[in-house]
C-alpha cells in the first residue's frame, strides 16, 4: 500500500459526529475504552 495510510470510512464518520455534537477526544476515548472493557456491542 506504498506506506499509505486507510482511513476507515466509518470510523472517520463516527468522529466526525461526536466533533459535531461536541464530544471532546477524551469523552470519546474514555467511551472507547470503557466499551471495551464491559465488551458492550455498540449498535
Amino acid at each position: 500500500m506504498n506506506g499509505e495510510k486507510v482511513l476507515d470510512q466509518e470510523w472517520y464518520a463516527l468522529i466526525v459526529e461526536a466533533k459535531r455534537i461536541g464530544l471532546t477526544i477524551e469523552e470519546v476515548r474514555s467511551f472507547l475504552t470503557v466499551s471495551q472493557k464491559e465488551k458492550v456491542k455498540i449498535i
